[in-house]
């Protein structure tokens, strides 16, 4: 990443050098297009997928909503403000507030709202508009009637409903509505039976009335959820909590080491990748230097149980190319076999496809490989995980898998699966994102969760039938945040944090209509194409995939997941969105009309401000929805002076 800035950084510097040579024509471009009203008309199913995927395309939301027997493409930029008003609204007992008049409207926007609306307008018509343009961020706010649209980087350049003008009152003349609601501080702890749980440390400290908040415990020795909602300094738990204490870490045994003697010894292919706290396993090494060590868990710490061995191998060297082992009158054969096995070392053969499965410990000897005693064939089937690996015997039970990863793998984040019943297992992700559990006598649906090692949490949703002696696989992910997020607050509730399997079971139509709104977001639905996979069949909750940059997760390489102020989840794409005004020695200049208002991620842009009182450039680059500092900023006053902020 640096060295990819740095060569951003000086292709940027020349284009800015070039462009400091001459002037542009000064003469102003023609505004940018406020579209017809009826181009914000969206098709009736539009709305009936709600709720929709909110994508930020720019500093704006957009969503659907039904207006007047209408489904209208709408901006919710504004949503929270106007919730609180409409709950001052509600709580006047006599009267009613002032409505404002458009002039009214849009001179509050300006204060209100100066980085969308910079400057003071004057009215302007154009058809059934009265509306304000705004060339500092070319923005358009606009009035038809009694509906407000925004339109410009605002709105991705979208014409977008905003409400009515009557839905501003107690914003534009608050002493109108009567003293505002009171917010409420936000809660301390919650506690269910003796467990005590605490909100994690970045969530709010306050919920204005008229809104609610769920919080999160995902640290410490306690996990759990509680929803509040506000009314006028009044907090008010909101359905059933959860607190419990946190279930014991499993040890991620991925890549396994251990260095005797400056001798570095790594676990053999097809040792165990995590151990179950309480567990314990003797690694064996063979390829290399050889030996063994036996470690256990307790509670996510790996700790070794005997004195490890590890050594040079002799000179000998066995290359195997089939091996069988007989017992109880049972022959099996090795799935597969290393192309070589150092002298002294020793290997665990698998069989385990078909029947009979069994396993044998081998040594390497100057005779050749010769049995340690240790093995087993018998008639028992396996069954095969989700990408056809061993999954275990098939001894009746029903397991499920999956794959953790936020575009790229969660590794030793702890995966939590709770059924319709308060039944739960739990596991930790591997180097590669994976786990496995087991999910005998579960009751779908399921909720799935996996805490992040920095206390991020990603939940997800299974409503798969149970498969005795099979696997089903539950991913983790941005995108089954997202359909969780939408099922809870379908549900009623804020978002993903407040979801349990009673509200997904009460909402039977609410996890197909959030997996449609996925596959039919414009945003990701070009990154699912972009994929190679087909959005009518693209399921979030179920496919099968691995953390490595393809696929299902090259849709995660290009999405950026981040919760609003009341725990929703947000899809934003990684573009960035362009500043739109920069500074240097007290001078501030705006970009031209017509200059790009975005930029992709891995690439920079070239700013100019060549019209009115500023004169200057810049240079923006991006990473991954981050702006990166400006690089070589010039601004001044046009007649050689700096000049005031604001033009």
């Amino acid at each position: 990443m640096v060295r990819s800035h740095i060569i951003r950084v000086l292709a940027l510097s020349m284009a800015l050098l070039a462009s400091c040579g001459g002037g542009r024509d000064s003469t102003e471009p023609a505004r940018a297009t406020l579209d017809a009203p009826r181009t914000a008309v969206a098709a009736s199913s539009e709305c009936s997928r709600e709720p929709a995927v909110v994508v930020r395309p720019a500093d704006s939301m957009r969503t659907h909503r039904v207006v007047g027997g209408e489904c209208l493409r709408s901006f919710t930029g504004f949503d929270k403000p106007l919730a609180q008003a409409d709950a001052r609204r509600r709580a006047l007992a006599t009267g009613t507030p002032r409505i404002p008049t458009i002039t009214e409207l849009f001179d509050w926007a300006e204060t209100a709202y100066p980085v969308y609306f910079p400057s003071h307008q004057s009215d302007l018509k154009l058809g059934a508009y009265t509306y304000r343009y705004y060339a500092g961020s070319q923005n358009h706010a606009a009035v038809d009637g009694s509906k407000v649209y925004v339109q410009g980087p605002i709105s991705g350049g979208s014409l977008l409903y905003v409400g009515e003008i009557s839905d501003f009152a107690c914003l534009v003349f608050p002493s109108s509505c009567g003293p505002a609601p009171k917010a409420c501080e936000g809660v301390a702890s919650w506690a269910v039976g003796s467990n005590v749980c605490t909100p994690n440390a970045d969530q709010a400290g306050t919920i204005a009335s008229g809104l609610s908040f769920s919080y999160t415990d995902s640290a410490g020795d306690t996990r759990g959820t509680a929803t509040y909602s506000c009314s006028d300094g009044s907090l008010t738990l909101k359905g059933t909590p959860t607190c419990e204490l946190r279930a014991p870490l499993a040890c991620n045994t991925a890549g396994l080491t251990w260095t005797v003697a400056n001798n570095v010894c790594a676990a053999n292919p097809g040792e165990p990748e995590q151990l179950a706290s309480g567990a314990s396993h003797t690694f064996r090494a063979s390829s290399g230097k050889v030996g063994t060590a036996s470690y256990a868990c307790n509670d996510g710490a790996l700790t070794i149980t005997s004195v490890p061995v590890c050594e040079q191998p002799a000179p000998v060297v066995c290359r195997p190319t089939s091996v069988t082992w007989t017992q109880n009158e049972f022959t099996c054969l090795a799935d597969s076999v290393p192309a070589e096995i150092a002298g002294g070392g020793t290997y665990t053969f698998f069989d385990v496809v078909g029947t009979p499965t069994g396993y044998a410990i081998l040594r390497c000897t100057e005779a050749g490989l010769v049995s340690t005693g240790d093995q087993a064939c018998a008639g028992v089937p396996h069954i095969q995980d989700s990408f056809g690996g061993d999954g275990g015997a098939a001894d009746g039970g029903a397991s499920g898998d999956g794959t953790a990863g936020d575009g790229a793998p969660i590794i030793g984040g702890l995966v939590t699966v709770v059924d319709m019943t308060g039944k739960r297992t739990s596991a930790t992700t591997n180097n590669i994102g994976y786990y496995r559990v087991k999910l005998t006598g579960f009751t779908p649906p399921l909720v799935i969760t996996v805490t992040r090692p920095d206390g991020k949490v990603r939940r997800s949703i299974s409503t798969q039938p149970i498969k005795t002696n099979g696997y089903i696989f539950m991913a983790i992910t941005g995108l089954t945040d997202k359909i969780s997020s939408d099922v809870a607050q379908a549900a009623g509730f804020p978002g993903a944090a407040s979801l349990t399997p009673q509200m997904v079971s009460a909402n039977p139509n609410a996890v197909a209509a959030a997996i449609n709104a996925v596959r039919n977001d414009g945003l990701l639905n070009e990154l699912i194409r972009n994929a190679g996979l087909n959005p009518s069949t693209f399921d979030p909750l179920a496919m099968p995939f691995r953390a490595n940059g393809t696929g299902y997760d090259q849709v995660l390489d290009n999405i950026i997941v981040t919760t609003d102020a009341n725990g929703a989840t947000v899809i934003q794409p990684i573009t960035c969105i362009a500043p739109v005004s920069w500074s240097e020695k007290g001078a501030v200049c705006t970009p031209d009309p017509g200059e790009e208002t975005t930029i992709p991620s891995g690439t920079s842009i070239v700013h100019r401000d060549s019209i009115g009182q500023t004169i200057g450039t810049v240079g923006w680059s991006c990473e991954k929805g981050v702006v990166l500092p400006p690089v070589l900023p010039t601004c001044r006053g046009s007649t050689g002076g700096a000049s005031a902020p604001g033009r």
